[in-house]
């Protein structure tokens, strides 16, 4: 993971950034990915792991993910906050 857009497919970034980058900042940096192709692809994320935590919650086995899966979705929703605010999210 941790791959320049230019070593991994454009759709694949987009639709599926959890296999395609280490972190949301990770996702943030890629030069190869618009400003509204990162917030779309940090919503799709945020998406895949609120559904992950919405399984814990209704009993499903999440093998203890779920504090793992809170910070990354904190960290999705700052990265997203910042980039709809016209900046980086460079914390």
């Amino acid at each position: 993971m941790g791959s320049k857009i230019s070593d991994i497919k454009h759709d694949d970034a987009v639709f599926d950034p959890e296999a395609q980058f280490d972190s949301p900042q990770h996702l943030v940096d890629e030069p190869g990915l618009t400003r509204g192709e990162k917030i779309s692809a940090l919503e799709r994320w945020a998406h895949d792991v609120d559904r992950r935590l919405a399984s814990g919650y209704e009993g499903m086995p999440t093998y203890g993910t779920e504090p793992r899966d809170a910070e990354l979705l904190r960290e999705i929703e700052l990265a997203k906050s910042a980039l709809k605010r016209g900046g980086d999210a460079g914390a």
